[in-house]
C-alpha cells in the first residue's frame, strides 16, 4: 500500500492506520513515494496520484473537480469532476464537508474497520450503523475539514494548537533539526500510531459509554408517559448518563411532537435534580426554564415560593433545580409547565 513521501499530515497518517485494521492490508508493506511508476503496482494508494476510483483502490482528493462527501454520491468526481459539482451546495447528503483521503477510506471501509476493532458489533447492525455515522461526525469530519482547508467557522476567535492535525504536524522534522535524528519513515509511523490511538480511543468511548447511554435515553423516552401524562418529563435512574445529543436524535427518530422539557435524575448526593432541556444547537437556551420567580432561591424560601416541600435550590438561570424527593422534583417540573401555559 502506498501514500506520498515528504512532509506528512494527520490525513494520510490516519488513513494508513485505518487500512492496517483490515486483514488484507494488516501486513502490507508501506511505500511512500510521489512517483506514479513506483505507486502503479501497489494494491491500494491514498492521498497521492490524482485519482479517486474505488474499483481501482485509489483514494486521492487533490485533483480538480473532486468533491465527495461521507453520505453523498458524486459519480462524476471519479471521472475527472464536473464544474458544477465542486462544493457543499452540490452535496447530495446530510454532510457537506469534502472528504480527505482518510475520509474516503472511512467511507468505503469504516464499517469493516469498526467491526474489526469491536467484533461484537458484527451481530448488531443497527448499533454498527449508528457508530459508523457518529464516528464520522465526532472524529473523521474534523480531519476532512482540516486537510481540505475548511475553517470550522466563518470567523474564529483563536487557533487551537492542541488538535490532532497540529500534533501530527509537530512530528515532522523541524527545519533546523540535526540530520541524524529519526528518519522520515520513523516519524510517519509515530504519526500513524498517534492517529490510531486517538481514533481507537474515540471509538471505544462511543461504544462503551455513548451507545449504552443511548439505550438508557431511549428507554426513558418511551416510558415518558409513566412519569406524567403530558409526556414532557422523563426520568433517568443514573444522573451521570450523557443524554442531550441522544435525546434530540431519538425525539426525531420516534417522531415526538410534544418535546421533552425537563429531565429528572438523582445525583451522587442523593438529591433529585430537575434539569431543563436546551434547544438543540444551543448551550444555554432552554426549551423551558424553571419558573422565573423561583430562580436564585434556596431551601425554605424556595419551598415557600413554589408551594412544594423539600426544595433545595433553583439556579439563577432556571436551567436546573433540586429537591429532596423525586415527587418534589417532578412537581417543580410540572408547575413550571403549567405556569408556561397560563
Amino acid at each position: 500500500m502506498g501514500t506520498h513521501s515528504g512532509a506528512f499530515q494527520a490525513d494520510e497518517a490516519l488513513g494508513i492506520y485505518l487500512l492496517r485494521q483490515l486483514p488484507q492490508y494488516r501486513e502490507a508493506t508501506l511505500v511512500r513515494s510521489r512517483d506514479n511508476e513506483v505507486l502503479k503496482p501497489l494494491s491500494i494508494v491514498i492521498d497521492v496520484g490524482g485519482l479517486y476510483n474505488h474499483a481501482q483502490f485509489r483514494y486521492d482528493h487533490h485533483q480538480r473537480g473532486f468533491f465527495e462527501t461521507f453520505d453523498g454520491e458524486n459519480q462524476e468526481c471519479r471521472d475527472g469532476g464536473r464544474t458544477d459539482v465542486t462544493g457543499p451546495e452540490s452535496a447530495t447528503g446530510k454532510f457537506k464537508t469534502k472528504l480527505s483521503a482518510s475520509g474516503l477510506v472511512y467511507k468505503h471501509y469504516g464499517r469493516e474497520i469498526i467491526s474489526a476493532l469491536h467484533p461484537a458489533l458484527r451481530t448488531a447492525p443497527d448499533a454498527l450503523e449508528w457508530i459508523y455515522t457518529k464516528m464520522y461526525s465526532e472524529f473523521m469530519e474534523a480531519i476532512d475539514g482540516n486537510d481540505n482547508g475548511i475553517e470550522i467557522a466563518d470567523e474564529v476567535r483563536y487557533r487551537d494548537g492542541t488538535s490532532l492535525p497540529a500534533r501530527v504536524h509537530r512530528l515532522n522534522a523541524r527545519w533546523n533539526e540535526p540530520v541524524d535524528g529519526p528518519s522520515e519513515t520513523e516519524r510517519f509511523e509515530q504519526a500513524s500510531a498517534l492517529c490510531g490511538s486517538e481514533f481507537a480511543s474515540t471509538l471505544a468511548h462511543l461504544i462503551d459509554c455513548e451507545l449504552p447511554a443511548r439505550e438508557v435515553v431511549e428507554a426513558a423516552l418511551l416510558a415518558r408517559t409513566s412519569v406524567h401524562a403530558s409526556g414532557e418529563v422523563i426520568c433517568f435512574s443514573n444522573g451521570g448518563c450523557p443524554w442531550k445529543t441522544h435525546l434530540y436524535e431519538l425525539e426525531r427518530a420516534h417522531n415526538i411532537t410534544a418535546l421533552i422539557k425537563f429531565v429528572l435524575y438523582e445525583d451522587s448526593a442523593k438529591m433529585w435534580r430537575v434539569q431543563a432541556v436546551t434547544k438543540e444547537g444551543t448551550a444555554f437556551t432552554n426549551r423551558l426554564g424553571l419558573h422565573e420567580p423561583w430562580r436564585g432561591l434556596r431551601d425554605e424560601a424556595l419551598s415557600a415560593a413554589a408551594g412544594i416541600q423539600g426544595c433545595k435550590f433553583c439556579h439563577a438561570s432556571g436551567f436546573i433545580g433540586g429537591n429532596v424527593t423525586y415527587d418534589g422534583a417532578l412537581a417543580m417540573a410540572l408547575k413550571t409547565i403549567e405556569s408556561a401555559k397560563s
